[in-house]
């Protein structure tokens, strides 16, 4: 591989990373904006409601899914990314990786509690312990690991589709971009959604085992997405000469996922379940493609791109402070802005809080990578798996010279 080829694939992927954060932003800030909203209807008239409803229509369209889904194969990408680079140095796999997991797991334990319920963050530790151990198997193990990833993830969408009630979908707008386990929001936030700080993180405690009840969902969607995301990188998806296979990706992706997609969420049911974690995930992979051949011969990532690629650097601290900042901005405990929007304008405002949240994050990312080649919070987890990992071999490199000072003089007592 060519210095310049390698900087390509690392533009390609930075671009998609600070494109499935800012995306999952987008996804999530109605859950904030909407903490206080009493939707009694017609919420404006005019160009105003027509705006509205064509926003709200468009957000249900192409976020609802779609960046978790290219969050999610991000997350397998990076694994495999981990991987090989393990093997360049000579190091074993999956190595120190357990420790990565078991920190990215703890990330998001102190996310959910104290900033945001809908954390990923666990859901993706765990599923990248297992996945770590499937990647250390020969190629054929991992393909068939694969299609029981992808055959599990077909049978819950089948399953909690069929079951409406038992993810509670039955109660939420076919038209609002929410996430499917939006209605959990009452005890997040108490009915009026006027609880304090201290009361919400109180009720994330009480209900934990309930709040927590997405992980399996995202672990069976992660242990395929993961397979899947780690094989295309292997196939060469972000390099020049895998032309061919974006195109049968993009091909999936936009010819059948986005038509299948559609015809769904505009139908009388609005899709739900299986729009939002399976024909979404399909057009996921296509704009993963998409974007992997814009910047296949590229080596400038130009001015989008580059504010893409910044926010990407630094995915893990934008995911944290991005939901960190919403609760401020619209919580009732920060400045209480979900309260004091006129029903009519919660769209125009959100998307405006929206863009400035965004903008913000760049700006801080731009500044901070400036000076510093990690983000803050990649930064201390860096640190702690190192700390964690030469604990543990310390740790074990003494209980092995217990042993070997042991066994010699047991030896020397039985030939005595």
């Amino acid at each position: 591989m060519t210095t310049n080829t390698a900087r390509r694939r690392i533009i390609a992927l930075d671009v998609l990373r600070g494109i499935a954060i800012l995306g999952t932003l987008l996804t999530n800030i109605w859950i904030f904006s909407q903490s206080a909203w009493d939707d009694d209807g017609d919420r404006a008239q005019g160009a105003l409601a027509v705006f509205n409803r064509v926003a709200d229509v468009g957000l249900n369209l192409f976020t609802d899914g779609e960046f978790i889904g290219l969050l999610t194969i991000m997350f397998g990408i990076g694994l495999e990314i981990q991987r090989q680079s393990a093997i360049r140095r000579g190091e074993p796999w999956p190595g120190r990786y357990p420790w990565r997991a078991l920190v990215l797991i703890l990330d998001g334990l102190l996310n959910y509690i104290f900033i945001f319920e809908f954390d990923v963050l666990m859901g993706y530790g765990l599923t990248g312990l297992v996945v770590a151990a499937v990647m250390a198997t020969s190629p054929k193990t991992q393909k068939i690991w694969m299609v029981i990833g992808l055959g599990a993830h077909l049978l819950m969408i089948g399953v909690f589709t069929a079951l409406p009630r038992f993810v509670g979908e039955s109660d939420l707008p076919a038209d609002q971009p929410v996430p499917a386990d939006a209605n959990r929001l009452d005890a997040a936030l108490g009915a009026t959604g006027t609880e304090s700080y201290w009361g919400m993180v109180g009720e994330r405690l009480q209900t934990f085992i309930g709040g927590r009840g997405e992980i399996p969902i995202m672990f069976v969607m992660g242990l395929s997405l993961f397979l899947v995301g780690a094989h295309l990188y292997r196939a060469g998806l972000f390099l020049p000469e895998g032309r061919r296979l974006r195109r049968i990706v993009m091909a999936v992706g936009f010819g059948v996922g986005f038509p299948l997609d559609w015809a769904l969420r505009l139908s009388d049911n609005g899709g739900g379940f299986i729009t939002r974690y399976g024909t979404s995930t399909i057009v996921a992979f296509g704009l993963l493609a998409a974007v992997a051949a814009f910047y296949a011969h590229r080596d400038r990532v130009g001015i989008v791109g580059h504010g893409l690629s910044l926010v990407g650097r630094m995915a893990l601290t934008c995911y944290i402070l991005q939901n960190l900042i919403a609760s401020i901005i619209f919580y009732d405990w920060g400045l209480g802005v979900a309260a004091k929007i006129p029903d009519a304008w919660n769209t125009v405002i959100t998307l405006g809080i929206y863009l400035g949240i965004s903008a913000f994050l760049i700006a801080l990312s731009a500044i901070w990578l400036h000076h510093f080649r990690r983000g803050p919070v990649e930064y201390v987890r860096h640190k702690g798996v190192d700390r964690l990992a030469d604990a543990a071999e310390s740790a074990r490199a003494a209980r092995r010279r217990r042993r070997e000072a042991v066994a010699p003089a047991t030896t020397g007592v039985s030939t005595g």
